[in-house]
C-alpha cells in the first residue's frame, strides 16, 4: 500500500512570521496580558492556526481564530463575513467588534475551524478563477469571441456572478488588485498543506499552482485575475 506524499515545496508550512513575532517577539502581548482574548484574524493555514492556540493557551489567554471572506471593496464598506470560531463564552463579548468589521459573523466551531474553512472556500475561489481564465483563453483559440463566452455564462446558471465579474476584469485587462495574486497563491499553497496533512489531496489546486508561482513572477501585486495572461 502506497500513500500521497505532499510535493517537496509544500513539505514545511508557510510561518506567519508577523503574527508570531507580535504574540512571542521580545514584546509581544501573549506573556504581558495574562487573561487577553486573542482574535487571530490573519490567514496562517491550519497547522499554524493550532500552533498559536497552543502559544495562547500556555499564557491563559484565550484564542479565537476569525479569518474572513471578502475583498478588499466588502473590507472598506465593512461587508466582511467573519469566519469565527472558539469559545462560546466570548462571542457576546466579541458581537460588536466583529460587527463594526463585517456584515455577519458565522461562529463555526472550536478554534482552528473558522482558519479551515477560509482555506476551504479560498480553494473553491482559485480554481473558480483558473477556471474562468482557461475557459476564457478555450475559446478565443477556438475562434470565438470570449466576450460572448461571458454573456453566455452571464445568461445562465453556469455563470456564477463573481466568475462573470473576474471573466468580465480579465478580458478588460484590467488587474486592479482585489485580492492580490500573491495572497490567492499563499492561501492555496496553504489548503494544499492542509490537504495533505489531513490525508488528502486537492488535484485541482495542486495542477494550477505552478503556472500561478510563474506569473506571480512578474504580477504577484494585481489582481489574481492575471492568471489569464498566463492561460
Amino acid at each position: 500500500m502506497t500513500t500521497s506524499q505532499p510535493p517537496a515545496q509544500h513539505s514545511n508550512p508557510v510561518r506567519p512570521s508577523a503574527t508570531e513575532q507580535a504574540a512571542t517577539g521580545p514584546d509581544g502581548f501573549l506573556a504581558r496580558f495574562p487573561g487577553l482574548i486573542w482574535v487571530q484574524m490573519a490567514t496562517v493555514g491550519a497547522s499554524w492556526s493550532a500552533r498559536l492556540a497552543v502559544m495562547a493557551a500556555r499564557q491563559g489567554v484565550t484564542f479565537v481564530d476569525a479569518p474572513v471572506s471578502g475583498s478588499q471593496g466588502p473590507a472598506q464598506e465593512g461587508q466582511l463575513v467573519i469566519l469565527a470560531s472558539g469559545p462560546d463564552r466570548v462571542q457576546d463579548v466579541l458581537a460588536p467588534v466583529f460587527g463594526a468589521l463585517g456584515r455577519a459573523t458565522l461562529w463555526l466551531g472550536p478554534a482552528g475551524d473558522g482558519t479551515k474553512a477560509k482555506l476551504v472556500l479560498n480553494s473553491w475561489l482559485v480554481n473558480l478563477v483558473e477556471a474562468t481564465a482557461e475557459t476564457l483563453s478555450f475559446a478565443g483559440h477556438l475562434g470565438l469571441d470570449p466576450t460572448s463566452i461571458v454573456e453566455l455564462l452571464r445568461s445562465t446558471p453556469l455563470g456564477s456572478p463573481y466568475a462573470v465579474q473576474k471573466a468580465t476584469t480579465m478580458l478588460a485587462g484590467n488587474f486592479t488588485p482585489a485580492f492580490a495574486l500573491k495572497h490567492a497563491l499563499k492561501d492555496a499553497e496553504l489548503a494544499v498543506q492542509a490537504a495533505h496533512s489531513s490525508g488528502t489531496r486537492l488535484a485541482l489546486t495542486e495542477a494550477l499552482l505552478p503556472r500561478w508561482r510563474q506569473t506571480a513572477l512578474l504580477h504577484a501585486d494585481n489582481d489574481l485575475s492575471a492568471v489569464y495572461i498566463t492561460a
